[in-house]
């Protein structure tokens, strides 16, 4: 049988790692993975839902035990018959023993519980982690958008100076000075509406993170495009490796084979083998009444000749399959979602490249020459500010494609499980 091994830090050590103390005022310096760690330590969720890996250890622990003996006591006479004094006693221990591997085939199976259920918390911890992701990287792109907005903002408070400077010296109209304070209060208003957008996308990281409400994020990274072109097809082995619901696919495939094994163990009743001793007070001729006592052992043993545990198996026996096709399905699912974000990602990171190239480069350099012009009175103010518009429009374009980019690059680290503190230290059958 095939075996894949799976390293680096199990599922139950990441829950024991350190927490990060806190302060609501405490301005927190957050990485993408360093955030995502965080929220394994700190997110309230997931560790009461790793309490379900106890749990099943608590069940192996516990698994492969006899049932508890019994104590069996019973006197009795001939008050109501005769009445002669006659009567007996018995005590009795009987314990039953299984005549299968049952009992080892329980802990055998309890045990692949265990992995079961940490499967299911790293998948827990799979999804966690993309949402904690993708809203770093949501932050990051407002934050961005923010900036070039002030910048924007900033650019225009020096035109809408320049423009006043001008006016008083009869040169341009007011409606010049009025249209430029315009722009500069729609270009402020759209700040503002980005600024309440990111408070919203800190406050919802915040709660994923476990992190007060009031805490400041301060986010190390930025929305660099790379300059190498990126993969556009997956390594589906390695991937698969590194997937907790394929995990869990095999897992439950080994879990149905040990569940097989124990319905069949439970073919056979337990027999129950009993330790008696006797007394009897019995009334016998000519000598009267007489004492006398017995001490044996008994044997009861089952015959399986109408239940054998056929409905038992059978339906371990259909678990199992379902279990396999389980595997299949996971398999289809996980290649077709790695396909689609693959070409996601490399179709974003084309788009961004161009939106943030020669063309954006062209419109800044276009907008400083009409800026000159416009002081030397070679342009129009109205030129000026269709220049402006034009670097506007690009940068927020490539500020989308950028984010998009980001966003289909976590996609991809989503769907491959690339993130620290998922795997699983375990083997599962293949």
């Amino acid at each position: 049988m095939k075996q894949t091994f799976l390293s680096n830090t199990s599922v139950a050590a990441v829950i024991s790692m350190v927490t990060f103390v806190l302060h609501a005022d405490d301005p927190v310096a957050l990485s993408r993975n360093k955030a995502i760690s965080l929220a394994f330590a700190n997110n309230r969720d997931l560790k009461i839902a790793t309490l379900e890996i106890e749990r099943a250890k608590t069940r192996v622990r516990w698994s492969g035990r006899l049932d508890n003996p019994e104590l069996e006591l019973s006197v009795n006479d001939d008050g109501v018959g005769l009445d002669e004094g006659e009567g007996n006693y018995e005590v009795a221990f009987s314990q039953r023993f299984p005549l299968t591997a049952k009992l080892k085939r329980e802990t055998g199976l309890r045990k692949y519980q265990v992995i079961l259920a940490e499967a299911e918390i790293a998948e827990r911890r799979r999804e966690l982690a993309g949402e904690v992701d993708r809203g770093v990287v949501e932050l990051l792109a407002t934050r961005e958008k923010i900036r070039i907005g002030r910048e924007s903002g900033a650019l225009n408070k020096e035109i809408l100076t320049f423009l006043e400077e001008k006016a008083k010296l009869g040169e341009v109209s007011k409606l010049d000075v009025i249209q430029a304070n315009l722009n500069g209060r729609t270009l402020a208003q759209e700040v503002e509406l980005l600024l309440t957008q990111e408070q919203q996308q800190r406050l919802l990281l915040n709660q994923l993170i476990g992190l007060e409400a009031t805490s400041d994020l301060r986010l190390d990274g930025s929305l660099d495009l790379p300059g190498s072109r990126p993969a556009g097809e997956a390594d589906l082995e390695s991937i698969l490796q590194h997937r907790p619901d394929y995990i869990l696919a095999l897992a439950k495939t080994d879990e149905a084979r040990a569940a097989i094994a124990l319905e069949e163990a439970k073919r056979w009743e337990d027999i129950a083998l009993k330790v008696f001793v006797e007394g009897e007070k019995a009334m016998d001729d000519p000598t009267g009444l007489e004492r006398n006592t017995f001490a044996g052992i008994g044997v009861s043993i089952p015959l399986p000749f109408r239940n054998r545990n056929q409905n038992g198996i059978a339906q371990a026996k259909i678990d199992a399959e379902a279990a396999t096709k389980g595997v299949d399905s996971a398999q289809f699912h996980i290649r077709a979602e790695c396909e689609v974000a693959y070409r996601r990602r490399l179709d974003s990171w084309e788009l961004a490249r161009e939106a943030g190239g020669e063309l954006l480069a062209l419109a800044e350099e276009n907008l400083a020459e009409f800026r000159k012009a416009y002081e030397r009175g070679e342009a129009t103010l109205l030129q000026v500010q269709n220049a402006q518009e034009q670097v506007l429009k690009l940068q927020s374009t490539a500020t989308t494609f950028l984010s998009d980019y980001h966003l289909a690059e976590a996609r991809v680290r989503y769907v491959t499980g690339a993130y620290p503190g998922i795997s699983l230290s375990h083997s599962i059958s293949k």
